[in-house]
């Protein structure tokens, strides 16, 4: 993957199930632990087309996705206010 670390976004995606030895091959560019009946995915992509690839990756495995969240300090203010025009 591609991309500066300011122009990627992080994602946590929370599984229901512990699923980490299935998803660490097939998903290696993140971060995956499992844990107290659900599995937590830590990715970073540059784009929301990475990002519906990533999910498409998990649909394979007929996973239920339970929470999806961008992480970072610029999710909850306005793009404008971060510099960037809407």
């Amino acid at each position: 993957m591609s991309g500066t670390d300011s122009q990627r976004r992080r994602y946590r995606i929370i599984l229901r199930g512990e699923c980490q030895q299935m998803l660490a091959d097939a998903l290696e560019e993140a971060a995956v632990e499992s844990g107290h009946g659900w599995t937590c995915i830590m990715a970073s992509v540059r784009d929301e087309s990475e990002l519906y690839g990533l999910l498409d990756r998990i649909q394979e495995f007929a996973l239920h996705i339970v929470s999806l969240n961008e992480l970072g300090s610029d999710v909850l203010r306005p793009r404008a206010a971060v510099g960037n025009a809407w």
